[in-house]
């Protein structure tokens, strides 16, 4: 029998449904990220809240997904979801940084939370491309 995927080491879907609630919420409540730019705070403040319970689903089905569960993430690709946004390399690296707050608050083993921040990070370039992008005009 082989090594358990991440997914099973972490606890399962319900497990990563707890951190995405918790990161989710955070991330409204940490103003690095809220004010970070004109199209992130309308986001935020107007748009983000009456759709937050299906982003928090959508969230929960691409973490189970990377983390080798039997789910299959089918939003669009992070590259389209973000553009628009323009999100700044250093804004989401606070969002990664509250994504490892958020671990640290269940207690996830340190291999586990490395894994988990290395395949988030992995995403920075897609998220990021609306920022770089207008960076270039």
């Amino acid at each position: 029998m082989g090594e358990r995927s991440l997914y099973e080491r972490i606890g399962g879907i319900y497990a990563i449904a707890a951190v995405v609630d918790r990161f989710s919420d955070q991330l409204l409540k940490n103003p690095k990220i809220v004010n970070a730019n004109p199209q992130l705070k309308e986001w935020h403040t107007q748009k983000y809240k009456t759709r937050l319970p299906g982003l928090k689903f959508g969230r929960t089905l691409w973490v189970a997904s990377v983390a080798g569960g039997p789910y299959q993430y089918t939003g669009k690709p992070l590259s389209d979801a973000h553009f628009d946004l323009r999100i700044p390399p250093e804004v989401f690296d606070e969002v990664s940084a509250e994504l490892g707050r958020t671990l640290d608050y269940f207690k996830v083993p340190k291999r586990e939370k490395e894994e988990a921040l290395a395949a988030f990070n992995a995403q920075k370039p897609d998220v990021t491309a609306g920022a770089r992008a207008k960076a270039k005009r």
